[in-house]
C-alpha cells in the first residue's frame, strides 16, 4: 500500500478529531502546498458532506474492506514517484506518491474511518529521535592565495576581497570572481564545503560550478595560458564555458582527467564511494583515468580514457584488480535525473540500498551512522526534498521493518 496515501489520510482524520500536532499541521499544509490538485483535494475532504457520502457508499459495498484495499492498489500504482520507501527485499519495490489520486486517499480514509483506528501513521515516530537535526544549506570556506579564510555563510554580500587587479564577490549562495582589466599574475584559491553544506562559485571565465557537502575545488583566480585546469575532490556540477581555444581540465582526486571545450556534466568522486563516476548532460567530455591499482602483490599502473556522449556515465573502480573489472566503464543509460537530484534539492533513488541512502544522508545532515545489528536488505526508490529536517525524513522511513533512533549527531539503524 502507498504509504505516503496513509500518512496524509491519517491527518485527515486527525485533523476531524482535533488532534493534529502544530508539525503535523504543518506537514499536511507542505503537502497541500505542492500542487493544485492537492489543494483541491484537501478542500474536499475537509467538507463532511462529501466525505459523509463517500463512507456510505463504501460502508454499504459488498467486502468492503477487500474492496478499498483494490481501489488503493490500483490507484497508487500510476502515480508518480517522488518520495522514498523502503521494502524488504522479498516483496516487489513500490513507488511513494506525493501527489496522490482523490480514490486513493478517500479509500484511505473510509477503511481508516470504517475499522474506526487512526491507522500506523499515529504511531509517534518522532520519538524514536531524542534531537532533531536541521538539512544542510549554503556553507562553505574560501581559502585565498595568502593563506587567509573566509567563512561564507557569515559573509555579507557584495566584495569580499581583491587578489591584484580580480575582485571576488558573494551573492546568494555564489562566489564570483571578475577583473575590470585583464590579469597579468595567477594565484589560487580552495572553495570548500564542509558536511552539511553546498555552495555555488563562478570562475573567472563563466564557468559555473556546484559544490555538493564535503567536497573542494582549486582554481586560479584568472585562466592564462592555452588551458584552463581546476582540481575537484567530492562531487560538483560543472557548466562548462565555451572556449574552443582553451580546454577545460578537471584534475579529479589526482586519479582523473576530464577534457571539455563548453558542456554540462557532474562529477561524483567521494572518497567512501567504490567509484568515481562522471555523467554527462550536454557537450563531449574526455574522461582519462589513471590509478595504481594492488592485487596479487604486485603495483600495476592502469590508464584509459574514453569519449563520452551526452547521457553517457564514465565509471572508474577504485581497485580494478580486485574487483576484477575494466578500470574505466561506460553506462549508456544512467539515471541523470538521479544524478543530478542533488543540485536541484531532492534526494533520488532507485533500488539503493541502505549504505548508498544513508552515505547521501550523512553528508547532508552532517551525521554519524552506524549499523550495530548488521545493514538492513531493503532497497529504497523515490525522492523526496533536501529541506527537510533529518527528523521528517525518519519519519517517513520508519513506516518500513527499518528502525532508527538519533542520538546527539550519531544515527542508529536497526533492522
Amino acid at each position: 500500500m502507498n504509504l505516503v496515501v496513509k500518512r496524509i489520510a491519517s491527518l485527515i482524520i486527525k485533523q476531524w478529531r482535533g488532534e493534529l500536532t502544530v508539525e503535523e499541521s504543518i506537514e499536511l499544509e507542505q503537502w497541500a502546498g505542492e500542487n493544485q490538485r492537492n489543494r483541491d483535494l484537501l478542500q474536499q475532504l475537509t467538507h463532511d458532506e462529501t466525505l459523509r457520502q463517500e463512507l456510505i457508499n463504501y460502508y454499504e459495498a459488498e467486502n468492503a474492506k477487500e474492496a478499498v484495499w483494490r481501489k488503493i492498489d490500483r490507484a497508487t500504482t500510476e502515480t508518480t514517484p517522488v518520495i522514498p520507501f523502503p521494502v524488504q527485499h522479498t516483496k516487489r519495490y513500490r513507488y511513494l506518491a506525493a501527489a496522490v489520486t482523490t480514490a486513493a486517499v478517500l479509500t484511505t480514509v473510509a477503511y481508516f474511518w470504517l475499522q474506526n483506528k487512526p491507522g500506523p501513521a499515529t504511531k509517534q515516530v518522532a520519538q524514536t529521535a531524542t534531537n532533531d537535526v536541521l538539512p544542510g544549506g549554503n556553507k562553505a570556506i574560501l581559502k585565498l592565495s595568502d593563506g587567509k579564510t573566509i567563512v561564507l555563510d557569515n559573509a555579507q554580500n557584495g566584495l569580499l576581497a581583491e587578489q591584484g587587479a580580480v575582485q571576488i564577490e558573494k551573492q546568494e549562495g555564489e562566489l564570483s570572481y571578475s577583473s575590470p582589466t585583464p590579469a597579468t599574475t595567477v594565484s589560487y584559491n580552495t572553495l570548500a564545503t564542509p558536511a552539511g553544506g553546498q555552495f555555488q562559485v563562478k570562475l573567472p571565465d563563466g564557468t559555473r560550478v556546484w559544490l555538493n557537502a564535503s567536497s573542494s575545488i582549486t582554481y586560479p583566480t584568472a585562466f592564462i595560458g592555452n588551458e584552463r585546469r581546476v582540481t575537484i575532490t567530492g562531487e560538483g556540477y560543472f557548466e562548462v564555458a565555451h572556449h574552443a581555444e582553451k580546454p577545460f581540465i578537471v584534475n579529479v582526486n589526482n586519479k582523473e582527467e576530464v577534457t571539455v571545450l563548453g558542456t554540462h556534466f557532474n562529477i561524483n568522486a567521494y572518497d567512501d564511494e567504490s567509484s568515481i563516476r562522471t555523467t554527462l548532460l550536454q557537450g563531449s567530455v574526455k574522461v582519462g583515468s589513471r590509478q595504481w591499482a594492488e592485487g596479487r602483490g604486485q603495483k600495476t599502473k592502469l590508464e584509459q580514457s574514453v569519449v563520452l556522449k551526452p547521457g553517457e556515465q564514465a565509471i572508474a573502480i577504485a581497485n580494478p584488480l580486485t574487483t576484477h573489472h575494466s578500470p574505466l566503464t561506460i553506462d549508456h543509460s544512467p539515471n541523470l535525473e538521479q544524478v543530478i537530484a542533488w543540485k536541484n534539492g531532492e534526494f533520488l533513488f532507485e533500488s539503493a540500498d541502505i549504505s548508498t541512502l544513508m552515505r547521501q544522508v550523512a553528508r547532508w545532515y552532517d551525521i554519524e551512522v552506524v549499523y550495530p545489528e548488521g545493514k538492513p536488505t531493503d532497497k529504497f526508490s523515490g525522492k523526496i526534498g533536501r529541506n527537510v529536517n533529518l527528523s521528517q525524513l525518519l519519519k517517513i522511513l520508519e513506516y518500513s521493518e527499518v528502525r532508527f533512533e538519533l542520538k546527539g549527531r550519531t544515527l542508529i539503524v536497526r533492522n
